[in-house]
């Protein structure tokens, strides 16, 4: 055997040791690559603001010019129409805190569950038009309280959420409540802006005495970086995808532990979020993860588009 011959040496043939460099080097190339976006976005936005400086004066002096012609009365603002929202999440770019959606597929959804779409109460099979707002009204809030309440959100208390429900279902949510609710991770908290959300309610019959409601909807939360380095939206907003069917069951052929509001089909998927904890069930950005960068994955319209069907691989999967 050649001493000499490096690349045969007997430590480095040694599978456990080529798993942990090779772990190491994937570790140096996030690391790397989030440091050279740092130097190219500190270099575009250095440009940037010449040239917003430069426009800006050029813009006073035009408009000090008008008002020497008008004389002082205060010119008229045009108008501005809502600028169209990109379809994808940027990976660097501005984020003004106050506005942490602006440029993002959030930009202009609602605040809250206002985001959620319900059409007007009509009568489906047996249920009255009455029964059916009813239903509605029971599903809208038990979204709301999954994915915008503190209580849930900060405290870890479903029992607002599970006593939405029919007596007979509780015990199976209490056991696994998390796989229904967002619970924030110790350690990150919210900007003070409201999560924006965009998506929708169907109403259609079921077997006899029951009721399917189908909500698809997008969260999208924005979270406090605090004194950390951000280099785009992508690093402080996840977004969590949900497609669910719930059931409302009524009448006397249900037993009365059975009338009320069951879950059915659940699926839910998350953007841009922190890997460590989404395996704790958890919810916190990116800037959770040292040096995340996440897989290379092509684009999924459906994570930022109730309309379209579900992703099914995650951000997390490498």
């Amino acid at each position: 055997m050649d001493d000499h011959n490096i690349e045969s040496h007997p430590d480095l043939m040694d599978p456990d040791w080529q798993r942990h460099a090779e772990k190491e080097a994937w570790t140096g190339l996030r690391r790397d690559r989030r440091r050279a976006r740092r130097r190219r976005s500190a270099a575009i936005w250095g440009a940037v603001v010449i040239v917003v400086a430069a426009a800006g004066f050029y813009l006073w002096k035009q408009g000090t010019r008008a008002e020497e012609v008008a004389g002082s009365s205060p010119a008229v603002r045009t108008p501005t129409t809502t600028a169209p929202a990109p379809t994808d999440l940027p990976d660097y770019g501005h984020v003004d805190l106050r506005r942490p959606f602006d440029n993002t597929p959030a930009q202009n959804w609602p605040e809250g569950i206002a985001g959620l779409t319900v059409p007007a109460p009509a009568k489906v099979g047996s249920f009255s038009e009455k029964q059916v707002g009813d239903a509605q009204a029971q599903v809208k809030h038990a979204v709301e309280v999954a994915q915008f309440d503190k209580e849930v959100l900060e405290g870890y208390h479903p029992d607002g959420y599970i006593g939405l429900f029919a007596p007979d279902v509780r015990q199976d949510l209490q056991a696994n409540p998390q796989a229904y609710l967002i619970y924030l991770e110790d350690g990150n908290h919210l900007l003070p802006v409201q999560p924006r959300m965009s998506g929708k309610m169907t109403v259609a019959p079921g077997k006899a005495g029951e009721l399917y409601l189908h909500v698809s909807y997008v969260v999208a939360y924005a979270f406090d970086p605090g004194s950390r380095v951000i280099e785009g939206p992508g690093d402080l907003e996840p977004f969590v995808r949900v497609d669910t069917d719930f059931i409302v069951r009524s009448g006397s052929s249900w037993a009365p532990g059975s009338r009320g509001l069951w879950t059915a089909k659940f699926h839910r998927y998350f953007s841009r979020m922190s890997c460590d904890a989404v395996k704790k069930h958890l919810l916190a950005p990116e800037f959770a993860d040292p040096y995340f960068t996440g897989p290379s994955l092509s684009p999924e319209p459906g994570q930022f588009d109730p309309n379209k069907p579900v992703p099914t691989k995650g951000n997390c999967e490498e």
